[in-house]
């Protein structure tokens, strides 16, 4: 009985949420609405909450301006151009949810690399990081043999590259896009285990890259395919799927909005099936290596 009342009061809320969505004009808000207004985590949750929306608040004002003072001048997170706009259809889910699954796939075996290179660099340090150093330099001229396309592609963190999918992703052959996929993926993999930087846009452009290569077939748009390849990348490495889908809405800039079902759809599936990867996997439950080839 329990059970069943507990369940009944998840389908009420989840009705109760798709309303509001429908009210406030998003998923997104109603998510954060429902975060907020069912008082998760409780008196804790307000403590963190004032005072780190106080400061984000604050912070805000360098780079906004004050009065006089104009403030610090700062790069847009939204990419600057976006393939052709255009609202989602049944090819787009059809292909798409699969889609956010193979990315969490990858992402997470990927992740799961890391993982492995902090074990095998424990010892012997020194020399292995050099090995596994040298590894990534191969992995990234493959790349640019194998295209024919600029090695920075595979090597730095992937703002840049993506930009340049967004801005042009045709201009990529599904086979230069498996290419960066699986070149970086193992270079981003083994760096995030053993050398420097960040696990977010590297996984955010294989994801990208993943989508947009599977974009050719019937019905599965260019701008769909990357507004879910981001989304469901970031959520598959960070295991958070509203701040996932919040990223993929910035980046996609005025474009998110006919976007949204997807990308919030596409960050679900992408974080529950990273769970169920990661369960058995090396590092299950813990947090992400800090290392990778983000600079």
């Amino acid at each position: 009985a329990g059970a069943d009342q507990r369940a009944s009061a998840i389908l009420a809320t989840a009705g109760s949420t798709a309303a509001i969505s429908t009210i406030l004009g998003g998923p997104i808000a109603a998510a954060v609405l429902l975060v907020e207004g069912a008082g998760l985590a409780g008196t804790q949750l307000v403590a963190l909450l004032l005072p780190c929306l106080l400061a984000s608040a604050t912070g805000a004002l360098v780079f906004t301006g004050f009065g006089q003072w104009t403030g610090l001048k700062i790069g847009a997170l939204a990419l600057p151009e976006l393939p052709p706009q255009a609202g989602p259809d049944a090819g787009d889910f059809l292909w798409g949810l699969p889609t956010a699954a193979l990315i969490a796939v990858l992402v997470t075996l990927a992740r799961g690399l890391g993982h492995r290179t902090v074990t095998w660099t424990r010892h012997r340090t020194a020399a292995r990081t050099v090995v596994c150093a040298t590894a990534v330099g191969v992995c990234v001229a493959a790349y640019a043999l194998i295209t024919g396309r600029s090695p920075a592609e595979a090597a730095l963190s992937g703002q840049a590259t993506l930009a340049e999918l967004a801005a042009h992703p045709h201009a990529w052959s599904v086979g230069a896009l498996v290419a960066l996929v699986a070149c970086k993926g193992l270079a981003w993999g083994i760096a995030l285990g053993a050398l420097r930087g960040g696990p977010i846009f590297p996984s955010v452009l294989l994801g990208a890259a993943t989508a947009l290569a599977c974009s050719g077939l019937p019905g599965f748009g260019a701008a769909p395919a990357l507004a879910l390849g981001i989304s469901a990348a970031a959520a598959a490495v960070t295991g958070l799927p509203l701040a996932s889908a919040v990223l993929a809405v910035l980046l996609m800039g005025r474009d998110a909005h006919d976007q949204m079902p997807l990308i919030v759809m596409a960050s679900v599936v992408a974080f529950v099936v990273a769970q169920l990867v990661r369960r058995d996997g090396p590092g299950a439950g813990g947090a992400p290596p800090t290392g990778a080839a983000e600079r």
